[in-house]
């Protein structure tokens, strides 16, 4: 015959376990979310701004014609 089904005190003893486990988890994902993904993108983002050029970049746009108040050649004015 089977012992005696647990009847007092399951919710606590599986509490426990399920609580340890889901810590260590929630652990474990923060540190990959960190290292996987935010310092290399953090990474990314260094790389790119320490050869972007911002009036260059105007320049670009504004010959392009992206601008309302400059137009293209240095102008000041509107489109419309």
């Amino acid at each position: 015959m089977a012992g005696k089904p647990q009847l007092r005190g399951i919710l606590a003893s599986r509490l426990k376990k399920h609580a340890a486990v889901g810590f260590t988890f929630a652990i474990s994902m923060a540190c990959l979310w960190k290292f996987g993904f935010a310092e290399r993108r953090k990474q990314l983002y260094r790389d790119f701004y320490q050869t972007y050029d911002g009036q260059s970049d105007f320049v670009r746009m504004r010959e392009a014609g992206v601008f309302r108040s400059v137009l293209p050649g240095g102008k000041v004015g509107s489109l419309d």
